[in-house]
């Protein structure tokens, strides 16, 4: 009996730490829960026009999505924040902002689908890249570890973004599974929310200048 429950022990351990290593990667898991529901923020009534797309699974990035949209809103640009889930059309804008969180050091898919969709209205446009990742919350140094994260989508779609923002994430349990919980513990994921409003609005307002905004 005792050599069953061992052994069952055993594979739930294994389960767990292949998932921590699947999911893990380079750098931590920013959130892969399902996306909590995100309407359309429209916000911003100036001549240039914004649209910010995001990618999340817990609402993280939404929130960054929203602080970018705001600091180019409040220069005077009329801006439009959308998850790409929602299958926004790229053309038509002035300028387009593209970020997502990111799972085992890769963009959420539906976020990578949506720039492969567009490629063509993104490559005559001006865009901006953005990653969201809880890696820089406990090593900033490795920004360009994280930035790089954006470099097969670059390669293969052919955008060349005029910048890639690499901004810390959030790591809330509450809004895990208790196995994903588990998995954030065994990678040793530091917990809480650790955006800094300062450096996005920063580096919101440093990106405008080269996207004509």
């Amino acid at each position: 009996m005792s050599e069953e429950i061992s052994r069952r022990r055993f594979i739930r351990l294994g389960g767990a730490l292949a998932g921590a290593t699947l999911l893990g990667g380079a750098g931590y898991v920013a959130t892969w829960a399902p996306e909590p529901q995100q309407p359309r923020s429209r916000m911003g009534d100036g001549m240039s026009k914004v649209l910010v797309v995001y990618g999340t699974s817990t609402g993280c990035t939404a929130g960054v999505a929203e602080r970018i949209g705001k600091a180019l809103a409040d220069k005077g640009a009329s801006v439009e924040v959308v998850s790409a889930k929602e299958a926004p059309a790229a053309d038509g804008y002035d300028a387009v902002l593209v970020g997502s969180g990111v799972r085992a050091s890769n963009w959420h898919q539906p976020v990578k689908e949506w720039v492969a969709a567009n490629t063509a209205a993104l490559k005559a446009g001006k865009v901006a890249f953005y990653t969201v990742g809880l890696t820089l919350a406990s090593a900033p140094e490795k920004t360009a570890e994280v930035r790089a994260y954006t470099g097969p989508l670059i390669a293969e779609t052919g955008i060349e973004p005029v910048d890639v923002g690499v901004f810390a994430g959030c790591n809330e349990p509450k809004k895990f599974s208790f196995m994903e919980r588990t998995i954030m513990k065994l990678i040793k994921a530091p917990e809480g929310d650790f955006r800094d409003w300062d450096a996005i609005d920063a580096w919101a307002l440093e990106v405008a200048g080269p996207l004509g905004v």
